[in-house]
């Protein structure tokens, strides 16, 4: 900034180039006569005089020599300035600036509820400088860009809302995982592992999430778990760390059992992949990526050989399923869960298959 006062609502900063313009009247002399008394340019006395420039060490000498005051109190006077100058900025970005409205697209009462801060009133101030600290940015602003080095899984189309609270979830996320190994990414172990994955669909949810853990951990996979932030429109998102590690994030943006198995293993798919990268959400390469996972999920929970022997009969009574799933070893909603997203179950059917995973808590770490 290049005035003398700058000033924003109640707050105000002079710059000390006004003090000098008052010694000059002091001396009733110009600014090349007091330039010349100072032992500086003629240009540098002018600068000063117009807030164009800062006094330096070697000015704040010479001003002391000249004037009596002392050289610490003429820079203190232009820290005081440059420090009030910066909370203006602060002061006019948080009122008027782009983070107001990123801030406006953020549920804050979500970080009160998950204990990131304390229950109680928040003003928009207050709530933008606690989420810079939360998510560790400069400025919210950072938030608004599409994280390539991420995949996610979206089941909405991205707007600029639901990027930012993606890469909220991304970071609550990262905050947790990158401190929990120091073992690289093995994807030849993930495979060798997956049938004991599969496996843990058919036990019980207050058994199985420490065994998924630790087989995830076991090949370099730090699984977690996190409430769905509202308006993420996130299922999970994998990430490799710096390390080699890498995370899967789950969240519980639904809580019906096939989502989560499907959406683990849709995950796990694109880790086995190396898939670890996003072109911009609504790509072709993003869609064709996510088709992929998808695949890999589906062919993997149930064999397509399988599948298709089991639709070509034609039944479909709760029975049907429960043999079905049995036979091929898998959670019984997980075969409902394919049927009804093919269109030859209705979503209101047998929903009693379905179990509710509140695996948020469960996890090992959260």
């Amino acid at each position: 900034m290049s005035n003398k006062i700058v000033e924003y609502k109640n707050l105000i900063a002079f710059h000390p180039g006004q003090y000098v313009e008052e010694l000059i009247e002091d001396y009733n002399v110009t600014q090349k006569e007091f330039a010349e008394r100072l032992g500086v340019s003629a240009k540098t006395v002018s600068k000063l005089v117009n807030a164009e420039e800062s006094i330096s060490k070697e000015t704040a000498h010479k001003l002391a020599k000249l004037s009596g005051v002392s050289m610490q109190t003429w820079l203190n006077l232009q820290n005081a300035y440059d420090v009030k100058v910066a909370e203006i900025v602060e002061q006019r970005e948080l009122e008027e600036g782009g983070e107001k409205d990123i801030c406006e697209m953020i549920d804050f009462k979500y970080f009160k509820e998950e204990g990131y801060v304390p229950d109680k009133r928040y003003t928009l101030k207050e709530k933008i400088i606690e989420l810079r600290k939360i998510l560790g940015v400069a400025s919210l602003e950072n938030l608004t860009s599409f994280n390539h080095l991420v995949s996610y899984r979206n089941t909405r189309e991205f707007t600029t809302k639901s990027i930012v609270n993606s890469n909220i979830m991304l970071e609550l996320a990262s905050k947790k995982a990158r401190d929990k190994t120091t073992t690289k990414l093995n994807r030849r172990k993930l495979e060798r592992s997956l049938p004991a994955l599969r496996k843990l669909t058919r036990q019980n949810p207050e058994v199985f999430p420490q065994r998924l853990y630790d087989i995830l951990l076991d090949c370099g996979v730090v699984l977690v778990g996190l409430p769905a932030l509202p308006n993420a429109n996130l299922n999970g998102a994998t990430k490799k760390f710096s390390n080699g590690s890498a995370l899967l994030l789950l969240t519980d943006r639904n809580k019906a059992s096939d989502i989560f198995w499907f959406s683990l293993f849709h995950e796990i798919g694109h880790i086995l992949e190396n898939d670890f990268s996003s072109d911009e959400g609504n790509s072709e390469s993003y869609l064709r990526s996510e088709e992929q996972a998808d695949q890999f999920a589906k062919d993997f929970l149930i064999r397509p050989e399988d599948y298709q022997a089991f639709v070509e009969k034609g039944n479909f009574d709760k029975t049907d399923i429960l043999r079905f799933s049995e036979e091929i070893d898998i959670h019984p909603s997980v075969v409902l869960g394919r049927l009804q997203n093919e269109g030859i179950l209705g979503f209101d059917r047998f929903r009693e298959l379905k179990e509710n995973y509140y695996f948020v808590s469960m996890f090992p770490g959260n």
